[in-house]
């Protein structure tokens, strides 16, 4: 008992001397509830490339990382401060300094990638490692490097040490004229190994401070070698406004082509890149063509006008190819550009239709178009994934009314399963695009080469969208992303989803040693490509096999066919099938729609706007 009682009172003395050994480390730490002690002063921090927008005598309003601020100063200011940047080092809520950074310039923004951007007179400077980008027009914001425009020219500069530390945007921008990135032979890339050029009249080299003059007709070489020589981008100006510029070994579907405006040519590591500034309207010359052909009723091509137009003020804003110096390129990725050169139709409607795009509730609207559609439109997030869901681009059926001219239905379509796809397919519904070479089609795929082709498509799109193409983990029994293995022998090929118009929006492929969903209709399309096999359109006449599927408004029967075993499909309409129907818009036009009518029934709830300021 004695023992007991021993232990038990030196377990109260540890329990007892352990608090007050906690109560004296607290107190110390100046942690736990019971602190006593005062905190240590606050370390001074300094707020780089603050905006400041005003001072008193003893006091600084800035804005920094989204928010403003009236700070005390340690001691008088001298002069009123303003509409400047600045490093501010603060200590427990006091300014204790300023450095103002005045050296500004104004510049032409040629290229802008995470590192640097290039300035027309300045060349490549590097960004700051806290560079900012202050948007001082509607207020005073905060913006990502992206708002930073290629092809800007009003854009204020602000250097430290010879770098950038911080944009001032203050006006919103308005663009007149749009960049372009020209491919290479066959879209194949960008990058040229060489470039050669010459114009229809007298025309100017420069480099840097050095201009070299060449007369009409004589060709001017580039290669890298001739960069090695002299640094600098090469830019190449007709002496005449309405001159063009050739590109001598280059060819396009309408020959070798001639650009309106200024060619750039930039040395880069993997070669040359080459690009064409010229007005958003000059450019439209020779997209309409590239895009409509020109034979297509004045209506139509002014509608056509109107989405070019409007698609390109999207991307000018959208900013996607800054790190090229570009806005666009000029192949479908994009819109096609001088594929096919200027015919007077399509210019005339470009004229037509001067500075016009579509709106939507105070913005450009996204102007989707495409080839023909199966009679139905679709909608846009059954197309692109995370595609914002946007009234004007809901899909619909587009029938022609007994009465001839007027809208098509504005009954949305339902998904509706295979056996309703092939009665509507097969059906006898009269709509706009029923006189389209593409309005029906059909292809027959063997498995003998689908055997050979859907793994290495699988694989192909599974390194560009891994999210889209997924597999069958048996695991955890549900599909995942992961690196495509071996696909085997082809068991089945079957839809599991469609959307709006019927629409196929998800593939499910049985292999003998793998399942895959595909995911996405441009998968889709790649995934059954008849690259080798006909395609039979509607009235019969055969095409050579493609590496896209027409169009995903399919429907797949498994049969055989000249003795092998395969599947047959039946498709409707060429493209990706949201937006504007080009054949479509052409047969509303020959039934007497106007153009606007004819913008009214691919994008309801949008109206025709301008985009130029009222001084064009």
């Amino acid at each position: 008992m004695k023992k007991r009682i021993l232990f038990l009172a030196a377990v109260l003395l540890f329990a007892v001397l352990l608090f007050f050994w906690k109560e004296k480390f607290f107190s110390q730490k100046g942690e736990g509830p019971t602190a006593t002690s005062t905190p240590a002063p606050e370390v001074p921090h300094v707020l780089k490339n603050a905006w400041i927008l005003s001072s008193g005598e003893d006091r600084i309003t800035f804005f920094f990382e989204g928010q403003e601020y009236t700070l005390m100063t340690k001691g008088k200011i001298q002069g009123a401060l303003s509409d400047c940047v600045g490093d501010i080092t603060v200590q427990e809520e006091t300014i204790l300094s300023l450095v103002l950074k005045p050296d500004k310039v104004i510049a032409k923004v040629l290229r802008v990638d995470e590192e640097s951007i290039e300035l027309e007179g300045y060349g490549v400077l590097a960004l700051a490692e806290d560079f900012k980008v202050y948007r001082l027009y509607d207020g005073v914001a905060e913006e990502p490097s992206g708002k930073l425009l290629v092809g800007s020219s009003e854009n204020e500069f602000v250097l430290e040490d010879g770098k950038i530390c911080a944009s001032l945007l203050r006006h919103e921008p308005e663009f007149r004229t749009i960049r372009v990135l020209i491919g290479t032979e066959g879209y194949r890339g960008y990058y040229h190994s060489a470039v050669e050029v010459t114009a229809d009249c007298g025309y100017t080299v420069t480099c840097g401070e050095k201009k070299e003059r060449f007369k009409a007709g004589e060709i001017c070489r580039f290669t890298s070698e001739s960069f090695r020589e002299a640094q600098g981008r090469r830019i190449i100006t007709p002496e005449q406004p309405e001159g063009k510029i050739t590109i001598c070994n280059l060819k396009r579907a309408g020959g070798t082509p001639a650009y309106r405006g200024t060619l750039e040519v930039e040395a880069r590591n993997d070669g040359l890149l080459v690009i064409n500034e010229v007005t958003l309207e000059e450019y439209l010359y020779a997209v309409v063509p590239s895009e409509m052909p020109s034979t297509f009723h004045k209506e139509a091509l002014k509608a056509q006008a109107i989405c070019a137009r409007s698609y390109a003020y999207t991307e000018l804003l959208a900013n996607r190819y800054a790190e090229y110096g570009a806005h666009v390129d000029d192949s479908i990725a994009c819109q096609v550009y001088n594929n096919i050169g200027e015919s007077e139709a399509a210019v005339l409607a470009v004229k037509d239709t001067y500075g016009q795009v579509l709106f939507h509730q105070g913005k450009v609207a996204q102007c989707y178009y495409f080839s023909t559609s199966s009679g139905y439109t679709t909608s846009v997030e059954d197309v692109w994934e995370n595609a914002e869901e946007l009234s004007y681009l809901s899909g619909k059926l587009h029938e022609i009314k007994e009465q001839g001219a007027g809208g098509g239905s504005q009954t949305q379509a339902e998904e509706p399963d295979d056996a309703a796809m092939a009665r509507f397919l097969n059906g006898e519904v009269t709509t706009y695009d029923s006189e389209s070479p593409w309005y029906r089609w059909q292809t027959f795929l063997p498995l003998e080469t689908l055997d050979q082709t859907v793994e290495t498509a699988l694989k192909t799109r599974y390194a560009t969208v891994p999210e889209q193409i997924l597999t069958y983990d048996e695991t955890s029994d549900t599909f995942c992303s992961k690196a495509i293995g071996e696909v085997g022998a082809i068991k089945s090929i079957r839809v599991e989803k469609r959307g709006t118009g019927g629409i196929v929006t998800e593939l499910l492929v049985i292999g003998e040693k793998g399942v895959f969903l595909v995911k996405n209709e441009y998968n889709i399309r790649t995934v059954l490509a008849p690259m080798q096999e006909l395609i039979y359109r509607k009235k019969g006449e055969s095409v050579n096999g493609a590496t896209l599927l027409p169009s995903a408004f399919i429907v797949l029967q498994k049969g055989i066919c000249r003795e092998q075993t395969g599947y047959l499909i039946t498709g409707g309409g060429y493209g990706h099938g949201v937006g504007m129907s080009q054949y479509g818009a052409d047969a509303m036009a020959r039934s007497g729609l106007s153009c606007e009518e004819i913008m009214e029934e691919y994008y309801p709830g949008t109206e025709i706007g301008f985009i130029y300021g009222s001084n064009s």
